[in-house]
C-alpha cells in the first residue's frame, strides 16, 4: 500500500509540473490577444477622430481658426486615451488639382485632408515577453470640399 501512495503522489507532482508548463505560454497568449485587441481599438479611435476632424474642417473651411478648432474636436473625440496614445499631432491640408493650398482658400471640388499621428504605448502586462516601448500610429481622412470663399 505504501508503494501505491508514492506512485499517486508522483503522478500528482507530474501533473502539477505539466500544468505549470502549459499555463505559462497559455497565459502569455491570452494577454497578447488582449494587448493586440487594445491596440486595434485605439487605432480605430484614431481613424474615427481623423474622420470627425475632417468633417468639421469640411463644413467650416472658411473659419480663420480652423486649425485650433479641428485640434479641439480631435482632442475631445480621443478623450481618455492620453495614457496609451501620446505625442498626438493634427495637421490639416488642402489641395487644388494636386497642389497644396491653404485650407481657407479651398474651392468646391478641392480636397481637404486631416492627418493625425502619435505614439502608442503598449501596456506592460504580458509576463516574460518584452514589448516595444512605442509604436507610431497615423491616420488620415480626405474629403471633397463642397463650399468655399
Amino acid at each position: 500500500m505504501v508503494f501505491a501512495k508514492n506512485q499517486r503522489d508522483q503522478r500528482l507532482g507530474a501533473t502539477l509540473v505539466e500544468t505549470a508548463l502549459v499555463m505559462v505560454p497559455m497565459t502569455m497568449f491570452l494577454f497578447g490577444i488582449f494587448v493586440y485587441g487594445q491596440l486595434l481599438m485605439d487605432w480605430n479611435l484614431l481613424v474615427h477622430a481623423a474622420q470627425e476632424g475632417c468633417r468639421y474642417a469640411l463644413a467650416n473651411n472658411t473659419d480663420p481658426s480652423i486649425n485650433t478648432n479641428v485640434q479641439a474636436i480631435v482632442s475631445n473625440y480621443m478623450i481618455g486615451k492620453s495614457n496609451s496614445l501620446t505625442n498626438i499631432t493634427v495637421t490639416i491640408s488642402g489641395s487644388h488639382q494636386g497642389f497644396a493650398i491653404p485650407v481657407n482658400n479651398l474651392n468646391p471640388g478641392d480636397l481637404i485632408t486631416v492627418t493625425i499621428s502619435g505614439n502608442y504605448r503598449f501596456p506592460n502586462i504580458v509576463p516574460l515577453l518584452p514589448l516595444p516601448s512605442a509604436l507610431s500610429l497615423s491616420s488620415s481622412a480626405t474629403m471633397i470640399c463642397e463650399g468655399g470663399p
